[in-house]
């Protein structure tokens, strides 16, 4: 029933053993990750886990990670963790940043303002949005702080914009 569960709300699920061999994994984590059972996983959330020095105890907890990019798309990640297996839940975040779009656009940004959030929300890079739009830094900083500006004034929080775009 869990597996069907994650199937159905497209949920990747992984099992990992503590030497980080794969045990199991559903049918979105294969199309995502490749199928990897029996092997060692070293890639997407492991590198995660592997730099996360924030929990007291490395092998016991959960930990959560928002839109994080692996294997060419963003998730939001999740992690149960104990002495024995590390279970790894990835939840695909297009369809969640094509609906934030449409919210975006609903909220009175300008034509440009739009083309900026478009980008950051699919991950394109400030360099290459400078590149694609023909503005310089300085521009896209401006579209971006009136962007954060506007939603501060509505006392909102622009969630899907990815967190690091958030520390202008």
């Amino acid at each position: 029933m869990l597996t069907e569960s994650l199937n159905e709300d497209d949920i990747a699920m992984c099992v990992k053993d503590e030497n980080k061999r794969v045990l199991e994994q559903n049918e979105l984590c294969r199309k995502i990750c490749g199928d990897c059972v029996g092997q060692s996983c070293e890639r997407g959330c492991m590198e995660l886990y592997a730099q996360d020095d924030t929990s007291q105890w490395k092998g016991w907890g959960s930990r959560v990670y928002k839109n994080k990019w692996m294997h060419g798309a963003f998730f939001d990640v999740t992690l149960l963790c104990t002495e024995k297996h590390l279970i790894t839940f990835l939840q695909p975040l297009k369809e969640k940043y094509e609906m934030a779009l449409a919210y975006y656009k609903s909220k009175g940004l300008t034509r440009r303002e739009t083309e900026v959030v478009s980008f950051t929300i699919r991950g394109v890079s400030n360099t290459e949005i400078c590149r694609r739009l023909s503005i310089s830094r300085a521009t896209l900083r401006t579209h971006l702080n009136n962007v954060y500006r506007k939603f501060r004034e509505m006392g909102e929080t622009p969630d899907f914009i990815p967190a690091n775009r958030l520390q202008w």
